[in-house]
């Protein structure tokens, strides 16, 4: 579902996508994180995870949109805010600006 906010500036509409990402972050080795996205736009995305991240990380995505009209990708992005889920302080929304998708 495409989500128009008419009280956003952006320049790409956000698509409301809930599927599994799994993600790496750039100078913590090869380990594997999991994640769920939220939505997605081209230029950004959001979604929550139980690993912290830390505003400016950057990290590589694989993101398959299983019955989405959405091919699966894989994109690399830069943390631009972390919060804390009101009701599990283990689980954290993170946004992410995407810097380069394939």
């Amino acid at each position: 579902m495409i989500i128009h906010r008419h009280d956003e500036l952006r320049k790409f509409a956000r698509m409301d996508i809930d599927t599994a990402i799994s993600y790496t972050i750039e100078g913590s080795g090869p380990e594997s994180y999991s994640g769920l996205s939220g939505d997605i736009s081209a230029t950004g995305l959001s979604m929550k995870t139980n690993k912290l991240l830390t505003e400016g990380d950057v990290i590589k995505l694989t993101i398959d949109p299983t019955g989405s009209t959405l091919p699966p990708f894989e994109a690399e992005g830069s943390v631009l805010r972390v919060s804390t889920d009101e009701n599990d302080r283990n689980l954290f929304h993170i946004s992410v600006t995407l810097t380069h998708i394939t």
